[in-house]
């Protein structure tokens, strides 16, 4: 009986540890963003995913791959904004413009395109990985062998 019950105890307690931020995300995609909600109906942001997913590897790799590209490109789109326009401000304040500059951000604007689509399409393989790996239960099995009986977790 004393051996027994510590046993319980610890299937018990590794069970409710296993069940503890299992949601599954899922994503909606509009114009402008991926919108990440978990089953609560929590909205997240790709940098906040981060955390999450760092028990999960490939999942985890993904979204830091997903999140730096997605930096990059809102870099790009920020300064190619500014480079666009700012010829066109110059002109209003009676100053001589210089339209490369407007040329150059447009530039920018458009290698800013497949960088954010590649963002996205990684970060929604990250989290159909991240749900994928949920779906793996831990198997219990009560094992006899030569030395003895034994009790065996897999994941």
């Amino acid at each position: 009986m004393r051996r027994f019950l510590p046993f319980v105890c610890l299937v018990i307690l590794s069970s409710a540890a296993l069940a503890q931020n299992n949601s599954p995300l899922s994503v909606e995609s509009s114009f402008w963003a991926l919108k990440f909600y978990d089953a609560d109906s929590n909205q997240y942001k790709l940098s906040e995913l981060i955390k999450p997913f760092e028990g999960r590897q490939p999942a985890h790799q993904l979204i830091r791959k997903a999140n730096n590209q997605r930096d990059l490109a809102l870099f790009c789109q920020i300064s190619g904004g500014f480079l666009t326009i700012y010829p066109f401000v110059s002109e209003a304040l009676d100053r001589e413009a210089n339209y490369n500059m407007s040329l150059i951000g447009i530039g920018l604007i458009v290698v800013s395109i497949p960088i954010e689509i590649s963002a996205r399409r990684k970060a929604y393989e990250a989290v159909l990985s991240y749900n994928q790996s949920l779906n793996i239960k831990p198997q219990a099995a009560l094992k006899l062998g030569f030395n003895g009986l034994g009790f065996c977790l897999r994941f």
